[in-house]
């Protein structure tokens, strides 16, 4: 017996087999992600919206009943259903029917409504949620029909009111941090440096439009410190952006390497990008004055010249390399084109930037390609006809000026210089085009 026991107490339960991590099937079915959260509270933020309008008219008893009949909806179970009491209040003042009627229906207002509000506000502007509803009011709709009714409350639900301030804040100074630390969700180390640098242009361009949706936001909701912050933080990444931009630039003018000139053509190709940087750099200059002496430049101002002299460096790089290949010059074809479309994106950068703290070097920079180009056009016609009439005759050397020769002509095109020095330059154009015809003829 005792034996018996002694077997049965050494026979211990096997573990539970595990299987090895090669012993797991691959096409086991994986988790699948979760379904975006919808907007919250656009029902909510539609009613109180009509409801602010309602409660700043001419308040009557057919009023109070509208105002009554969109709030019951809303009316939780432990509330009782509210009687109008305008009814029996004909003749009062104003004040005292607006008193009176929000009396039964201010629980509805804080518990639901205000709450909801909020949540719908934050989902919008801090989340970037939208919603494919028609007839949603805008952002700035809710945020006035929100700081109305704390206001027709005396004060009473502004804790709604704060919590989105301080969700805009805290998302301001979070994204700002983010972006100047060069943090951007569509772009890694391993990218292509061309579209890195794109994507960061654009990304940051897109920032400081949603920044002015924040200011928006929070001058709609009264709160004037957050604004202040938040304007803090744009300037911040506006600077920025624009010491991201000088960098591109002169980093082709210190090394004309292939990587060099991606980053500064991206810059470029991104004009529309730049443009929204520089007028927020510009607004902000024209916002907040700073006095300047001979040791201490402005931030912002300084970033602006800093930005603008970068170009300029870059446009006598990209001259030289350009007027080289246009006087037969070996580069390669895509490279010329490619800094030719640089020139073209600084010309269109000058001509775009139209503000009334527009600084002076613009204007210069502006008649300098445009003249330096109107140069490169003809001396590039001079070269072709030379080509052409030389013995020996060199027709590789002469196609390949040709072609260089239309891409200056349809960059004159592009900036508007179709003077004299276009038509000169379309002429020995064809001219030469017709001579190596008959020639290969």
């Amino acid at each position: 017996m005792k034996r018996k026991e002694k077997e049965t107490r050494n026979r211990a339960a096997q573990p539970p087999r595990v299987l090895l991590p090669s012993a797991v099937s691959e096409k086991m079915p994986m988790r699948g992600a979760a379904a975006p959260a919808p907007l919250r509270g656009a029902k909510e933020a539609r009613d109180a919206v009509t409801l602010a309008r309602l409660l700043r008219g001419t308040l009557t008893p057919l009023r109070g009943d509208e105002v009554l009949a969109l709030l019951e909806p809303h009316r939780p179970r432990l509330v009782p259903k509210p009687i109008n009491p305008l009814a029996a209040m004909l003749g009062q003042p104003q004040g005292r029917l607006l008193e009176a009627l929000l009396r039964p229906t201010a629980p509805i207002i804080l518990d639901v409504l205000l709450p909801r509000l909020r949540d719908h506000l934050i989902d919008r502007i801090v989340h970037n949620k939208g919603s494919a509803e028609d007839g949603l009011p805008s952002a700035l709709e809710v945020a006035g029909a929100l700081r109305a009714l704390v206001a027709l409350l005396r004060g009473a639900g502004r804790g709604a009111v704060l919590s989105v301030v301080s969700a805009i804040e805290a998302d301001a100074r979070a994204d700002a941090d983010r972006l100047v630390r060069g943090e951007t969700p569509n772009t890694s180390a391993n990218d292509d440096p061309a579209n890195a640098t794109s994507n960061v242009m654009d990304g940051l361009a897109h920032a400081l439009l949603r920044f002015e949706a924040r200011r928006l936001m929070l001058e709609a909701l009264g709160a004037t410190v957050a604004l202040r912050d938040v304007v803090y933080q744009s300037r911040r990444l506006t600077r920025h952006a624009l010491r991201r931009a000088a960098e591109a630039m002169d980093g082709f003018g210190a090394d004309r390497g292939i990587k060099a000139l991606h980053a500064s053509l991206a810059t470029l190709a991104s004009v529309d990008g730049l443009l929204v940087v520089a007028l927020r750099n510009l607004d902000d200059q024209e916002e907040h004055r700073e006095e300047a002496n001979a040791f201490v430049e402005p931030a912002d101002r300084k970033a602006m010249n800093d930005c603008l002299s970068a170009a300029w460096r870059l446009s006598d790089t990209l001259f030289d390399l350009v007027g080289k290949a246009a006087n037969g010059g070996d580069l390669d074809e895509l490279l010329f084109e490619a800094l030719l479309r640089q020139l073209r994106s600084l010309h269109q950068f000058c001509t775009d930037l139209d503000h009334a703290g527009r600084p002076p070097v613009l204007d210069t920079l502006e008649r300098r390609l445009a003249e330096r180009i109107r140069a490169l056009a003809g001396l590039s016609g001079e070269r072709l006809v030379g080509t052409i009439l030389a013995r020996p005759a060199d027709p590789a050397k002469a196609r390949r000026l040709l072609a260089r020769g239309q891409s200056l002509a349809q960059l004159l095109y592009d900036m508007g210089q179709d003077g004299d020095e276009l038509e000169a330059l379309a002429l020995r154009l064809v001219v030469a085009r017709d001579a190596l015809n008959h020639a290969a003829g």
